[in-house]
């Protein structure tokens, strides 16, 4: 349903990859409406109100604009947003409206866009009458100026939008199921859970940690890193579970096969966890060749018969990427941080094509998924509210 906009200024807030959901679509801007009420929530914004081919945001008096596109620019499903002033659509009320958006000297080059063809005017004849009022603008009508009133001309309203900013991009975070999250202290993991939440899934995240309580003060570094994450997905589950039980039983094999018995033992325990959450699928940080672990022959082994689909959206990326995305996202400075981390096990020897049969055979004597119940019986969990 249509909202009807008062006239006046707006954020203005449009959607790209959405208009191809086709009959779908209004699902997918129905979340992202209600991910943008969530993620404004306490920023002093106004109402959140969705029009036929963008969604408005209400400005109250005194808003902090900076507070308010902070925030926006966290919201995966947006192309671009800003600013806007509706005016009726009429040529003397859409010109008596640029006046607002530019200063008295500036230089603008207009670009009028008639969404409705049952009006009397189009674009050309708009423009026309700028040019022919051009000496009681107060600004300078130049079609080769980088500064740019947009204007979109609907059947009632219309919306001027002088400055836009670049959205997150992406599909609305939920549009496209959750998914349990292994999350480690490292650099790559967080980034994963970045990626794909910008595809639309919404993380629950899980963390085996190798110290004495799910307390541990040392932990709240792991927290800190998916309460930044949360900025972009609204707040966040998170499971902790022990390391040391798996650690016990994997004293039995050789060591050179640890490593890759424990990342087993993390696809378990996080399917576990997936059912529990009645989620739809796992997410992990792996990056094709990385580590001794992520070689083609050890990732196929160690996720043999694991009935959750498995995504590792950096699978082909180069770590230098990587870095490069967890600085641009906020995750970078609390990944560095030192921390004891169990991903990590340090071995000289690591197997680097292990067999199926070989990890099953090896999975059977560690007792593998007794070890995940055990874990489980062991694990907790807290929601972690988003950090601005």
């Amino acid at each position: 349903m249509r909202s009807k906009s008062a006239l006046g200024d707006v954020i203005s807030v449009h959607f790209g990859e959405l208009w191809l959901k086709g009959g779908n679509r209004h699902k997918f801007i129905k979340i992202l409406q209600e991910n943008l009420s969530e993620s404004l929530s306490g920023s002093g914004a106004g109402r959140v109100l969705p029009e036929r081919d963008r969604i408005l945001i209400q400005i109250k008096k005194g808003s902090d604009f900076n507070l308010i596109y902070g925030r926006l620019s966290k919201v995966f499903g947006i192309s671009w947003f800003g600013r806007s002033i509706i005016s009726r659509s009429t040529i003397p009320s859409i010109i008596a409206s640029s006046r607002r958006l530019a200063g008295r000297g500036d230089s603008i080059r207009l670009e009028a866009h008639r969404s409705s063809k049952e009006l009397k005017f189009n674009s050309f004849e708009l423009i026309s009458a700028f040019l022919k009022r051009a000496d009681k603008l107060a600004f300078k009508l130049d079609m080769n100026s980088d500064q740019i009133i947009r204007i979109n001309i609907g059947k009632e309203q219309t919306y001027l939008t002088r400055k836009r900013t670049r959205g997150a991009q992406g599909l609305p975070v939920g549009s496209s199921g959750t998914g349990v999250s292994l999350l480690s202290g490292g650099i790559d993991s967080p980034v994963a859970s970045w990626l794909a939440m910008k595809r639309g899934i919404r993380p629950i995240y899980l963390h085996v940690h190798g110290f004495g309580s799910n307390d541990a003060p040392e932990i709240k570094k792991i927290i800190d890193t998916v309460s930044v994450l949360s900025a972009y997905s609204g707040p966040s589950r998170l499971y902790l579970a022990p390391f040391h039980i798996f650690q016990s039983m994997s004293m039995k094999i050789d060591r050179k096969y640890e490593t890759v018995l424990f990342k087993r033992f993390l696809y378990l325990l996080a399917e576990s966890v997936s059912r529990k959450e009645r989620a739809d699928c796992i997410i992990t940080g792996e990056s094709l060749g990385q580590v001794a672990s992520q070689t083609i022959k050890n990732l196929s082994a160690t996720s043999h018969g694991i009935n959750e689909f498995v995504i590792r959206p950096l699978i082909g990326m180069d770590k230098q990427e990587i870095v490069d995305m967890a600085k641009s996202i906020g995750t970078m400075d609390l990944s560095v941080q030192k921390y004891r981390d169990v991903c990590s096990i340090d071995l000289k020897r690591v197997v680097l094509n292990a067999s199926q049969r070989k990890v099953l055979e090896l999975s059977k004597q560690i007792e593998i998924e007794a070890a995940v119940r055990a874990t489980l019986s062991r694990t907790s969990s807290v929601d972690v509210k988003a950090v601005w």
